[in-house]
């Protein structure tokens, strides 16, 4: 027979005494002491602790008035130790302030063998002391302890962060991002263009569409193109005005040419400068308020709107009409008649010079739903000539109504390709 002196600790802390199979933990019957220290404690415990310990020590108190004063019988065998003598702490190595020491002196001054007593407890300490006075001791294993449970404080800031969690998933999240949903934009740089190819190429389609009258009599020579297409026209025209044919031809190719070539340089600027443009999205799960976004250019970065361009007035010229004597009005009566007069074109290009003096830009928007995304709009457009930068970030800043802190964030742009052509 094993007499088990159980710690305060072990009837609070771990699972009720009852269902502890302690036969087969020391391989023997045994009876658990209950020393009156014990009953004090767990007294005490119920009426001044609170939450998992008070209502433990109010099922243990319950439970010892069933076995002691009403005569339940218990799971396990159970007796009651008496409180040592008084001279007993007489002994300077006991304390009366020392629960342990009670617990102790209880076991040694019992009617039992102390070869059959064991300390059972949770800390070390009082099992130190069982040993040092030869007593049996058992260290409680931490799977009979029971499951950790919040106290009233501990649920209550559960509750708070609970509901602080609730309030969070209910905020606005803004952010943005440039049109098409991404916060990097890659622009490839076209295909390279040579100037000099595209006009000789459009100069021989030119001249292939727009032939030279020959300067001799067609009926007098061995030239038998009157016999086919325009002979009546060809007859019928001196060979004045099939030299001043000619040269107006002349004119009309190097007018032809001059506006040809400044519509492939407007081509090629058009392809240079891109329009920078942004979304604000709310992925949260609550609407923005009055939203207020910043967006930062690097200093080394050129920036243009509509505003950089020229406007250019050009010639695009008609084409020229072989005057001949069925025309008895003269040819600037037939031209008026017929439509053949140069046109004026206006043209507007992108002026390089003509860069914005500011990095900063500010965009207003107002209560975007959540889940939602709109374009940001202002009075400027933003453009970059890809040729003058390389890769560069945008950082921006978003204030909203309905959030305490700004948010900010960094959109990259990434150019790739060679160089085009000035």
């Amino acid at each position: 027979m094993k007499y088990l002196v159980l710690d305060t600790n072990v009837y609070l802390h771990y699972v009720d005494f009852e269902q502890i199979d302690w036969k087969s933990k020391f391989n023997d019957d045994v009876t658990v002491c209950v020393p009156q220290r014990v009953f004090e404690e767990i007294d005490k415990h119920k009426d001044q602790n609170k939450g998992k310990i008070q209502r433990k020590a109010k099922r243990i108190s319950a439970r010892f008035s069933e076995i002691f004063l009403q005569g339940a019988s218990p799971r396990v065998s159970v007796e009651v130790l008496s409180h040592p003598q008084a001279t007993a702490f007489d002994d300077p190595q006991y304390h009366k302030e020392i629960s342990d020491d009670w617990i102790i002196l209880s076991a040694l001054q019992s009617s039992y063998d102390n070869a059959a007593l064991i300390i059972v407890s949770g800390d070390n300490g009082i099992l130190l002391k069982a040993k040092q006075h030869g007593l049996g001791y058992f260290l409680m294993p931490d799977d009979l302890l029971l499951a950790e449970e919040a106290s009233e404080e501990e649920k209550e800031i559960k509750q708070l962060r609970q509901q602080l969690d609730k309030f969070k998933n209910r905020l606005p999240n803004p952010k943005v991002e440039f049109e098409g949903e991404t916060a990097l934009l890659t622009i490839e740089k076209p295909q390279l263009i040579n100037i000099k190819d595209e006009l000789a190429a459009y100069e021989q389609e030119l001249k292939g569409s727009h032939a030279y009258q020959p300067l001799t009599d067609a009926r007098s020579s061995n030239d038998i193109s009157y016999l086919f297409g325009s002979v009546t026209q060809l007859a019928n025209s001196t060979i004045a005005q099939r030299e001043r044919y000619n040269k107006e031809l002349d004119e009309y190719f190097e007018k032809k040419l001059k506006l040809k070539k400044f519509l492939l340089y407007h081509d090629i600027m058009e392809q240079r400068f891109r329009k920078i443009s942004f979304i604000l999205a709310n992925v949260g799960t609550a609407p923005l308020g009055d939203t207020t976004v910043f967006f930062t250019f690097p200093a080394e970065v050129k920036l243009y709107s509509q505003k950089s361009k020229n406007t250019i007035c050009l010639d695009d010229p008609a084409e020229p009409v072989l005057e001949n004597n069925l025309n008895r009005f003269g040819p600037n009566l037939m031209s008026l008649q017929y439509g053949y007069k140069d046109k004026k074109k206006n043209i507007e290009i992108w002026s390089v010079k003509k860069t914005l003096d500011h990095q900063e830009f500010k965009y207003l928007s107002n209560r975007l739903t959540h889940r939602m995304c709109i374009p940001l709009k202002n009075n400027e457009e933003i453009y970059i000539d890809i040729s003058q930068c390389g890769n560069f970030a945008i950082k921006w800043e978003i204030i909203d109504s309905e959030l305490i802190d700004p948010v900010e964030g960094e959109l990259h742009v990434v150019i790739k390709g060679e160089d085009i052509q000035d």
